[in-house]
């Protein structure tokens, strides 16, 4: 067992995506299979149950991970103290972030911190606002850029950026030429939502929003893809 299966196998239980995941760990996704699939093979259990809709966690999958985030965090943590041993101290600052501030507030971020303190590595992982809050809490990270959230318990948390909602239509639309719109001008559309198994913040949020608004008879369609 290599401690770059334990990383694969933590990248897909987290983004329950292969593709996903294969981006995160910049690799190809049959390669990342394979590993996962070796990495079965060699514990003798299934830790992924596939489909062409979905991946989702077995119950050794989900002991497993648990186990495994800890196993990658004891490593971090003995060559931190490793190199601080031999005089050679690295000073890292570990971030969790959500997907879509990737390519919003992360980069400019990463960027100024990089000039402020070029002798400090940043580390990047992405997740869910949930499994940064808990890797916080765990000490695995040190800050994370998250999704609003309503009890995020002794954490401290401000809010930096907002993001625009934008709504898919036919050019033919009348909404095509609005520049806004509100929930009540999709009473007469057919709508087209998310039903993986974990929903991000904003699929659950517009989810709850056309309960509420009586517009969940308007899905016509719902997507396990992004």
């Amino acid at each position: 067992m290599e401690l770059r299966q334990l990383s694969y196998f933590v990248a897909v239980a987290e983004e329950l995506h292969f593709n996903r995941a294969a981006a995160r760990m910049c690799i190809a996704q049959p390669a990342l299979s394979s590993h996962i699939q070796a990495l079965e093979k060699e514990l003798g259990v299934r830790l992924l149950e596939r489909s062409t809709r979905k991946v989702e966690l077995t119950r050794a999958g989900e002991a497993f991970y648990d186990r495994a985030v800890r196993i990658i965090g004891d490593v971090g943590l003995s060559v931190e103290v490793a190199r601080s041993v031999a005089g050679k101290a690295a000073r890292t600052i570990r971030i969790g972030t959500v997907y879509p501030a990737t390519t919003g507030v992360l980069p400019a971020f990463l960027a100024r911190i990089g000039r402020k303190f070029p002798d400090v590595a940043l580390h990047v992982t992405s997740g869910s606002t949930n499994d940064i809050i808990r890797s916080i809490e765990n000490g695995q990270i040190n800050l994370g850029f998250i999704r609003p959230v309503e009890n995020i318990g002794s954490l401290r948390f401000f809010s930096i950026a907002h993001e625009r909602y934008l709504l898919a239509v036919e050019k033919t639309s009348p909404l095509a030429l609005r520049s806004e719109i509100d929930i009540e001008d999709l009473r007469s559309e057919k709508i087209i939502a998310f039903s993986r198994q974990n929903l991000s913040y904003s699929e659950r949020y517009f989810s709850e929003m056309f309960e509420t608004h009586g517009l969940t008879g308007n899905i016509a369609y719902r997507s396990h893809e992004e």
